[in-house]
């Protein structure tokens, strides 16, 4: 292919498609951010944006992130765009500029990040934001076998991977256990733990929403009970064949569906 191609042509022709591999990741965010807008991911039975990217689109873990955080921010700024287009800031330190930059700072900030490694970026940002540098504490506890087994079905139950919330909701749970309760006997639509809880066992742990496509949302962190039958419809809360295990994105699209004039879906975030 490249045989009777001459060595100043071949580097012309190299950067020529170097160029067009970045305008062609512009056009790819333009998609994205409309997806995303739709928020066509949730009907099609993606738990997130990212989740999305990911299993739909093929990304990995690290282009999926840079990508959503790059279409995102290139939404919320305008001047981000022209800038992708030409090449001249790459999605990493989009990435990287995402939790700081805004319309109120970006004429600044911009123009000092063209063009510059992630390293530099890196410290540019901690130039312009010292207060980022948040100390925080840490502690280690050795584990045995039954604590990992309890961990686990810890993880499972609070439907938490990220370790730190779920040490959080065990705590919270610990202690409002131990705090005196009110006992109602009013019928409310709380469905009670053990319930809550056989559900979510029997569901796998794993949120049940199938698009119509019969793709299975594969989320299995911040899990929800949810009435099939509506509760505001006459709806069982303790009827387990009225409940049904769903993520917390797929929960507010099923009662947005009940609900059309509910406003919490327009919220929703991967």
């Amino acid at each position: 292919m490249f045989e009777t191609i001459q060595d100043e042509e071949l580097l012309r022709d190299c950067k020529r498609q170097v160029l067009l591999e970045k305008s062609a990741t512009a056009k790819v965010l333009e998609y994205l951010t409309e997806i995303d807008r739709r928020k066509l991911w949730i009907q099609e039975g993606f738990a997130s944006m990212y989740d999305f990217c990911i299993r739909y689109l093929g990304y990995s873990e690290g282009e999926a992130n840079r990508r959503i955080q790059a279409a995102r921010l290139s939404q919320r700024i305008e001047s981000v765009k022209p800038l992708l287009e030409q090449g001249e800031i790459s999605l990493t330190s989009l990435t990287l500029l995402s939790p700081v930059l805004t319309p109120e700072n970006a004429d600044e900030l911009l123009p000092k990040v063209v063009n510059q490694p992630s390293r530099k970026v890196e410290s540019i940002i901690r130039e312009h934001f010292p207060e980022r540098a948040i100390k925080k504490e840490f502690f280690e506890v050795e584990i045995d076998d039954e604590m990992k087994a309890l961990l686990e079905e810890a993880r499972k139950v609070a439907s938490e991977k990220d370790n730190a919330l779920l040490l959080k909701k065990v705590l919270k749970a610990f202690v409002r256990e131990r705090k005196p309760r009110n006992v109602s006997s009013k019928h409310t639509r709380r469905v009670p733990t053990p319930t809550a809880r056989e559900v979510k066992r029997k569901s796998n742990f794993r949120c049940e929403y199938v698009s119509a496509k019969g793709i299975r949302c594969s989320q299995t962190a911040h899990l929800e009970v949810d009435h099939v039958r509506p509760y505001a419809f006459g709806g069982s809360s303790k009827d387990i064949e009225n409940l049904r295990t769903l993520c917390k994105v797929h929960n507010l699209y099923m009662a947005r569906l009940y609900f059309p004039k509910s406003r919490q879906f327009e919220t929703l975030k991967s």
